[in-house]
């Protein structure tokens, strides 16, 4: 149903609860139920192209749960909708630091912050490709060799095969945190980084076939995963950021 819009970024925005299409038509809102169903009103609906209104026909199907609990209180209890959600928060923190213009991590591409999304569907392809996404929102984003140079004058000698990860912890490590702790502040950063190698790499074969399983025995369904993998990924960010300020 959204693929369409995900993989078109030239041509589409998705943003949260909205569609637009550059310069043409606009979907003031949609959500996602429990069932993974994507819903909307018929109201908003009717003020789309007719080819477009086609292409949401083609999709339609029986609910099989009702609308999110965020379109029920947003839209029927007109509450505004404070429930965590990690993909946002990480969105927020990252034009935060933007923003600041820290010396630590840039964005690499100013549309990459609308072009991560949590998965929708049952694909593995998409599923991987957010996660593809949500490395390169984050962790391309590091400055390697400003955590280098950070590294070196906080007292290390960090070897010159190190990442930016590696150097993030031997920075954190430097300042006070005991090994464990540094390591297991990165882990989930870590972990979207391997992912993203292991999945979208050109060798990976059967070792991709085992992580697409064990995703699946262990959360449930890609979307689960994802969710669960954001939220650890936003709580690095932000320890990070909290221990940076202290000596940026």
């Amino acid at each position: 149903m959204l693929s369409k819009y995900k993989t078109d970024s030239e041509k589409y925005r998705l943003d949260d609860r909205s569609i637009n299409c550059r310069e043409a038509w606009h979907l003031e809102t949609y959500d996602i139920n429990e069932a993974g169903q994507v819903h909307t009103y018929l109201i908003y609906l009717r003020y789309l192209p007719y080819e477009e209104q086609l292409h949401w026909k083609a999709y339609n199907e029986p609910p099989k749960g009702p609308i999110s609990k965020r379109a029920f209180k947003t839209d029927f209890e007109g509450c505004w909708d404070f429930e965590y959600d990690a993909l946002n928060s990480i969105k927020e923190k990252v034009r935060e630091l933007r923003q600041k213009q820290v010396p630590w991590w840039t964005l690499r591409s100013e549309n990459l912050i609308d072009r991560v999304h949590y998965p929708v569907t049952s694909s593995a392809d998409e599923w991987s490709n957010e996660i593809l996404l949500l490395d390169q929102l984050l962790v391309e984003g590091f400055e390697t060799k400003w955590l280098r140079q950070k590294a070196t004058s906080l007292g290390g000698n960090p070897d010159l095969k190190f990442g930016s990860l590696k150097l993030i912890e031997e920075c954190l490590i430097r300042t006070g945190f005991a090994a464990d702790d540094a390591q297991k502040l990165i882990a989930p950063l870590k972990a979207a980084h391997d992912l993203r190698s292991k999945l979208k790499g050109h060798a990976s074969g059967s070792e991709a076939e085992t992580i697409k399983r064990q995703a699946l025995k262990d959360h449930g369904s890609y979307q689960q995963h994802f969710r669960i993998l954001a939220s650890a990924c936003d709580e690095a960010v932000r320890a990070i950021a909290e221990q940076f300020a202290k000596f940026v």
